[in-house]
């Protein structure tokens, strides 16, 4: 780092995980770059209370990976991708989640991930291929910080082809809008009223207008 400095290199440090507590190397890091970025508002604000310039800067994603256009995988018309493998705070939310789905929609809603239906073990080809045979992709990250989704909810808007709904954690309306790029569920009821509404024929045209304004926001935005 002191060698970049010394030719006049401009340095962003960026983590767009994140984790109980804000990492400490990141802390240290801090002293020897010109910026510490995050995904979201609660490593942000603990940065600036140190005096460090801290941004938020959301993830990125590969939208030639992402895309509509591809080999396609067939799969269950409601998709969840997510591991389930440690013990974070909405761990047992998602897999409650998980398990009223499955008594609700039966073979109609797949999970994929590790301990899910289907592992891909990283294979983020694969991943695509399944989101281009899904109708509604839900999204619920580990943790509800200010700002922060995991780049699950990206590579769905980025797709294409899935409806995202995408459950709220504050600060997504500062980003997202709610009825025009993805559609926010606060509970159970709501998920379920939703995945009923999209899964309607007449209300395919709904759908697919509001998954094309998604892609649209994403190749726009990141």
């Amino acid at each position: 780092l002191r060698w970049l400095k010394r030719y006049g290199a401009f340095i962003i440090n960026w983590n767009g995980d994140v984790r109980d507590t804000t990492p400490y190397w990141m802390v240290e890091l801090a002293k020897y770059v010109d910026v510490t970025a995050f995904s979201n508002m609660r490593d942000v604000n603990y940065m600036r209370s140190l005096a460090y310039k801290s941004p938020w800067l959301e993830c990125y994603i590969d939208t030639e990976l992402y895309k509509p256009e591809g080999y396609v995988m067939q799969v269950a018309p409601i998709v969840f991708f997510g591991n389930n493998t440690h013990k974070f705070p909405l761990s047992e939310f998602r897999k409650d989640m998980c398990k009223e789905l499955k008594r609700n929609y039966g073979n109609k809603f797949g999970v994929y991930g590790v301990n899910g239906d289907h592992n891909f073990n990283g294979n983020q080809l694969g991943e695509a291929a399944a989101y281009r045979s899904a109708k509604i992709a839900i999204n619920v990250s580990h943790y509800e910080i200010e700002k922060y989704t995991s780049d699950r909810m990206l590579r769905i808007l980025s797709m294409g082809t899935a409806i995202c709904l995408a459950k709220h954690y504050p600060g997504i309306e500062e980003v997202y809008a709610d009825g025009v790029n993805l559609k926010v569920w606060h509970n159970m009821d709501e998920l379920k009223y939703m995945i009923n509404y999209y899964l309607m024929p007449e209300h395919e045209e709904e759908r697919l207008r509001i998954v094309k304004a998604g892609r649209e926001l994403i190749l726009n935005t990141y």
